[in-house]
């Protein structure tokens, strides 16, 4: 069983990588992935009855740097050295061809146990780019079309450092850049957190 789902995170980070710059039409769902440790928990007081509050959306620009939301976390599993976090949405509801990333920090500590609303770009870890790639920072969400839009929050434990993305924060790194620096000999476990944001 733990080799089926190691497995399964290897082809989670491949398609992952593929379906960001490239834009490759892949027809797995990133929504089915499991985590080997249930006990692993990540969670968010932005987030109420699977909903993005209201004042946590669309959040104003100061000097191109948007608050980050909230997020905390429990039970990291032993062996973790560092843990990543990424956000993603796809645009296109029925199209898991492309999507976007809204958050993406690496290098944090396993004694790390929650990041506060705000403090996203913390000395402590390392942040990447924005949505449109044109800033370090977090990307609220601002959804405009109809209907409903699922946000997912991946929180991974890593076994080591990624060798692969800077010791510092990087308009370079975008998610296709952290998944080929995520080997899926290093990811110990992966934990989720999915949301729902509505123009409603």
């Amino acid at each position: 069983m733990k080799n089926y789902l190691l497995l399964g995170i290897g082809l989670f980070v491949l398609l992952l990588g593929n379906s960001c710059t490239q834009k490759e039409s892949t027809t797995y769902i990133y929504d089915d992935f499991k985590t080997i440790h249930p006990d692993f928990k990540l969670n968010s007081e932005a987030v109420s009855d699977g909903k993005l509050l209201a004042d946590f959306k669309c959040e104003k620009k100061v000097n191109g740097v948007e608050n980050s939301i909230p997020l905390s976390w429990s039970n990291v599993p032993e062996g973790t050295k560092s843990l990543a976090v990424v956000m993603y949405h796809y645009p296109k509801k029925d199209d898991k061809s492309e999507i976007n990333s809204y958050l993406i920090l690496w290098g944090i500590d396993p004694s790390v146990s929650k990041i506060p609303y705000k403090m996203a770009n913390n000395p402590n870890w390392f942040m990447g780019s924005n949505k449109d790639g044109n800033a370090i920072s977090y990307t609220s969400p601002c959804s405009r079309g109809p209907g409903e839009h699922t946000y997912t929050i991946a929180l991974f434990a890593l076994s080591e450092k990624p060798k692969l993305l800077p010791e510092s924060n990087s308009l370079d790194v975008d998610l296709n850049t952290f998944s080929k620096a995520i080997s899926s000999d290093m990811i110990i476990d992966i934990t989720t957190l999915t949301f729902i944001d509505s123009n409603s």
